[in-house]
């Protein structure tokens, strides 16, 4: 697939490209536009890729709320599948992710976590303030399938009172 077409290979940098030539067109061939909606055009091609980004998002968020569930909650009846949800959006994610989203992804990383656990709070129906306002784990961390999620959870799981 390396030697593919760009479309088929990184469908994210395809429109961005895409919409760059588009944009170029406008500017430099106005005759051209008669009878081709270049704004509109411009923007369906951008919502595009923006929708594989947002996808890539809604999975992590996802797998981040379901993380803080089994971790402040390792009782529930609901962990196994909580665990294989994690699993599941982890897996999403990783296989939709491609690094040119990179500069789309990490920076929102931590608004994805804040909302990740303010949704958990509601779920849960706890106070979850004790929780880094920062997301504890880095991009990669979240996308590697292969790291065991008993590392990720130990970042959220209260720690034990001192007894001095």
């Amino acid at each position: 697939m390396r030697d593919g077409p760009l479309h088929d290979r990184d469908f994210y940098t395809w429109t961005r490209q895409q919409v760059a030539a588009l944009r170029r067109l406008a500017e430099t061939h106005a005759n051209l536009t008669e009878g081709l909606d270049l704004p509109n055009l411009i923007e369906e091609v951008e919502d595009f890729g923006s929708e594989q980004v947002h996808k890539i998002e809604s999975n992590l968020r996802r797998l981040m709320q379901r993380l803080i569930y089994v971790a402040l909650a390792p009782e529930a009846r609901s962990v196994r599948h909580w665990r294989g949800e994690i699993i599941a959006f982890r897996h999403n994610a990783a296989n939709r992710y491609l690094a040119s989203m990179r500069q789309e992804v990490e920076p929102r990383l931590d608004r994805t976590w804040r909302v990740a656990r303010r949704a958990a709070a509601e779920t849960l129906g706890r106070d979850l303030r004790h929780l880094p306002e920062t997301c504890p784990f880095t991009l990669d961390e979240l996308l590697d399938e292969d790291a065991p999620l008993d590392q990720l959870l130990a970042r959220l799981t209260p720690e034990a009172p001192d007894h001095a």
